[in-house]
């Protein structure tokens, strides 16, 4: 007897790349592992990406956008695409924010499929642009809502502070973001960090991994340089990892890395990193900041990545993504927004260590894809 199908619906996908898409990759290669056929219906972008592909063992299907509406693609023939892709699948899953969201719960409910919502975040207010952005979506948000036979959010914590979640609140099924960085083939633990000798005067390495784009606040590393030097009692840098150009919608980047040529050798930009040379990256430094302002941001696994690695966290104390540093320890948490505050937490666990340093397998008992992907598995064994 063959498993039921599960179609992944989602605005974009590899090539490219944000914790967002690497995310539901990872979500949709475990539940492959399982011995469910899936299916990937997102954008065609770029233009060149091919229209039909198989990538890890997916099957992809890439839908033209007639053009781009901020960072949502206008695709006409999406409802199209899926309603022809769901021979054998059993399963919809969207993931939000998503324009197409509508046409996705209704072709699910007319062909008779499960359908589940991945509410990865809300959708930023930060602009003027941004909130248009959000009432044009509200409505196909809603309708998929009203369709869905369950919804994915990523903590309690950020459900509680959503009022989608609030109004859906009985469909609400609350698991982490699948990782998309888990400890690679060889690759081990290091060894506790909390105890060990360091060198006098030797550099601190303070990280950051994500895209460069404006709800990251970035500005706010550049503000708290000041601060460290004067609480640090040895010289640091600062290294952003992430997409830069080829970040959607985004012209933040150009700011961003102008700051880093002037900051004297303080700030260095080293490009997106994949991989061996992402997990390399993350075991040479000393914190990961993560200081988002923006509710767009509402777990952040980059956090749990460098945690894997024993590399302790700073991040912002929002909603969902103070998440991975509350329930393990590994790190501290500031108010969100101040760069005095987040000198101080930088200093404090540079100087002081995190609380608790989980291993390995603790935290994958928090996070791993069993975890994670269980409100999908759940759906997909139900049938």
């Amino acid at each position: 007897m063959t498993n039921p199908g599960f179609a992944l619906c989602l605005t974009y996908h590899l090539p490219n790349i944000s914790g967002f898409t690497l995310s539901a990759h990872e979500l949709a290669c475990y539940i492959k592992t399982l011995g469910y056929p899936v299916k990937v219906i997102t954008g065609r972008v770029p233009a060149s990406a091919p229209r039909h592909e198989v990538v890890d063992g997916l099957e992809v299907i890439r839908s033209r956008p007639l053009f781009r509406l901020g960072k949502a693609l206008v695709m006409p023939t999406y409802a199209i695409d899926l309603w022809r892709s769901l021979d054998g699948i059993a399963v919809v899953n969207v993931h939000l924010p998503c324009l197409d969201a509508a046409a996705v719960a209704l072709v699910a409910k007319l062909r008779r499929r499960k359908l589940i919502i991945s509410y990865v975040c809300c959708m930023s207010k930060a602009r003027i642009s941004d909130r248009l952005m959000r009432a044009v979506a509200a409505l196909s948000h809603l309708v998929a809502g009203l369709c869905a036979d369950a919804i994915h959010v990523v903590s309690s914590d950020y459900a509680a502070n959503s009022t989608f979640c609030r109004i859906f609140r009985s469909k609400l099924r609350p698991a982490p973001q699948p990782v998309a960085l888990k400890l690679l083939p060889g690759e081990v633990c290091p060894p506790p960090r909390m105890g060990r000798p360091r060198p006098p005067g030797q550099p601190y390495r303070i990280g950051y991994v994500g895209r460069i784009a404006r709800q990251k606040a970035l500005g706010l590393l550049f503000d708290a340089i000041p601060f460290l030097k004067g609480g640090l009692d040895a010289p640091f840098a600062i290294e952003l990892v992430g997409p830069s150009a080829d970040v959607i919608g985004e012209t933040y980047w150009r700011d961003i890395l102008a700051a880093a040529e002037q900051s004297g050798g303080t700030v260095r930009y080293r490009d997106a990193l994949t991989g061996h040379a992402l997990a390399d990256f993350y075991r040479s430094l000393d914190v990961l900041v993560l200081p988002s302002v923006d509710r767009l941001e509402a777990f952040g696994g980059v956090q749990v990545e460098a945690m894997l690695r024993r590399v302790p966290v700073v991040a912002s104390d929002l909603p969902g993504m103070r998440m991975a540093v509350a329930s393990t320890g590994m790190g501290k948490l500031f108010r969100p927004g101040d760069p005095k505050a987040l000198a101080s937490a930088i200093i404090d666990v540079l100087t002081n260590g995190p609380e608790r340093e989980l291993d390995a397998a603790s935290l994958e008992a928090l996070f791993g894809n069993h975890v994670a992907c269980a409100p999908y598995v759940e759906i997909l064994q139900s049938i």
